[in-house]
């Protein structure tokens, strides 16, 4: 009796959490609303798992599987940009947050806070950047650095999004792009197709940017230092 007491209360305490978080939300949700609004999500998302596996059923199994990771891989896409987001905007935002801070404060804090409106144009500069310029970088991963298919990208996305994700929520910065390259590359080695010539120039840039990137700052502060 004692451990359906536990298993009962760990369940009400379970939807209590479910409840509390719509709540959260302020939607103005009873408990009553919100139970039937997570029924009716948890049924949506049953049935169209249900009609698609009948779906399947007519396919052959290798034309079946790589549908069913063409739409898996959506998910894994989404979370990688997700975590993206959550850490390469976070890198370039950092520093203007702080600088905002001591043009508003005139003081150096310890931390510092975002203007939510300088966090969406960032994002909005994310976007406008991959659709103007990161054809070619799209292109060389996706393509050029191994071939691939639905599952293979579906496991590439999901380790290089766990990765990042781990990586945010440690408040580590991290390239998303070299941990991409590294997943599509670990995938390549499994396939023996990995096009080593083209890692060349990738791993030589991994190489140089850095050091650049640290030479060319310190020059700018330096020449702007003697201006101002």
């Amino acid at each position: 009796m004692d451990s359906l007491y536990r298993f009962v209360r760990h369940d009400d305490d379970f939807r209590y959490a479910d409840f509390k978080g719509l709540k959260n939300l302020h939607l103005g949700m009873s408990n009553v609303n919100s139970f039937l609004t997570i029924f009716m999500i948890g049924a949506a998302v049953w049935m169209g798992t249900f009609v698609f596996a009948k779906s399947l059923k007519r396919k052959d199994l290798g034309k079946s599987t790589f549908q069913m990771f063409s739409w898996m891989q959506v998910f894994t896409a989404c979370g990688f940009a997700f975590s993206h987001g959550a850490n390469d905007i976070a890198n370039a935002i950092g520093p203007f947050a702080a600088i905002m801070d001591v043009l508003r404060t005139n003081s150096v804090a310890a931390q510092s806070a975002v203007p939510p409106i300088a966090m969406l144009t960032f994002g909005i500069a994310l976007i406008v950047g991959l659709w103007f310029v990161g054809k070619e970088v799209i292109k060389t991963v996706g393509t050029s650095l191994a071939e691939m298919h639905p599952a293979s990208g579906f496991t590439a996305e999901l380790s290089a999004a766990s990765v990042v994700m781990g990586a945010s929520l440690m408040g580590l910065p991290v390239s998303s792009t070299h941990i991409l390259v590294g997943a599509v590359l670990g995938i390549g080695l499994v396939n023996r197709n990995a096009n080593w010539k083209l890692m060349k120039p990738i791993g030589l840039a991994w190489v140089i940017t850095l050091p650049a990137a640290a030479v060319l700052s310190m020059a700018s502060y330096l020449i702007l230092q003697a201006v101002f």
